[in-house]
């Protein structure tokens, strides 16, 4: 029985855990009106997403969780758009303004508290469209992440600075909407066509003074290049290039083509396939 009921635990802890992993939702606010301030138009590269201003005003609060994504690459600015509405629920909120927040999770950790992870930050905004550029920075991972933006009542309305995860809680609740969406972060440009796993391959250790093992899973009867780029999508120099790949394990010494340290990509192509690992020199 002692047994059973430490697996018991042992699986709830887990599921638990698991849950714990997710993006947090805002539970436990006041239920909302369509009156409220809230956000009509997003728009993002191949964004362009118009809806209600408040979309489900009983939630607590407006936390829409969006089905739009777009592709974003390391090193390039792009221009954010968010079209937002006081507000109306009263003559007392006729002036009132809106704070602007814009948060991408760039590490994939399920929050949006890390260093540089507030993309966007402008108070005291009047309704009606707000621009702003901001940069993917250099070392970015490369994957799936989110991106969650607010358009919330400020502090004229006697309301607190905006956070991802209202908390701690705004002492007269939100009064504003949330809407979270998907973005696919890619090298920058120069490292193109990036298919995940193509090729199956290692780069070892990582980091490194400049001595890599780039290892594949297997020898194929195909050509082979592998090639260096630095992070900026530049080409520094292809380092292997067969007709016919020869080994499974090729030692490199990235010292021999550059002198910098940083974040590069080592591009791997055999025969129609390719891919690209990120690796992070330190010598």
């Amino acid at each position: 029985m002692k047994t059973i009921f430490t697996l018991f635990t042992t699986s709830m802890l887990f599921i638990i855990n698991t849950a714990q992993a997710q993006y947090c939702m805002l539970p436990g606010r006041t239920s909302y009106s369509t009156q409220q301030p809230g956000i009509k138009n997003f728009k993002l590269n191949t964004i362009n997403r118009t809806s209600l201003p408040v979309e489900q005003p009983l939630s607590s609060p407006s936390l829409t969780v969006t089905t739009d994504t777009t592709v974003l690459r390391i090193g390039q600015t792009y221009e954010i758009s968010i079209t937002h509405t006081k507000d109306s629920s009263s003559q007392f909120f006729d002036t009132s303004k809106n704070n602007i927040r814009v948060w991408i999770d760039y590490n994939n950790d399920k929050d949006f508290d890390d260093a540089g992870e507030t993309v966007v930050s402008a108070d005291k905004k009047k309704a009606g469209v707000f621009t702003a550029t901001f940069t993917i920075p250099a070392g970015t991972p490369i994957g799936i992440v989110r991106l969650r933006a607010t358009a919330k009542m400020s502090q004229d309305g006697g309301h607190s600075i905006p956070t991802s995860c209202d908390m701690p809680a705004d002492p007269i609740d939100y009064h504003g909407e949330i809407e979270d969406y998907t973005l696919r972060i890619l090298p920058p440009l120069g490292v193109s066509n990036i298919t995940a796993h193509s090729v199956e391959v290692a780069v070892y250790p990582n980091p490194s003074d400049g001595m890599v093992t780039v290892s594949l899973s297997s020898i194929e009867n195909q050509p082979l290049k592998i090639s260096l780029y630095d992070i900026t999508g530049k080409l520094i120099s292809t380092i292997v290039n067969e007709s016919k790949q020869t080994a499974d394990r090729y030692q490199l010494n990235l010292n021999n083509y550059t002198n910098a340290n940083g974040v590069f990509f080592i591009k791997t192509s055999s025969g129609e396939n390719t891919s690209y690992q990120k690796i992070v020199k330190t010598n």
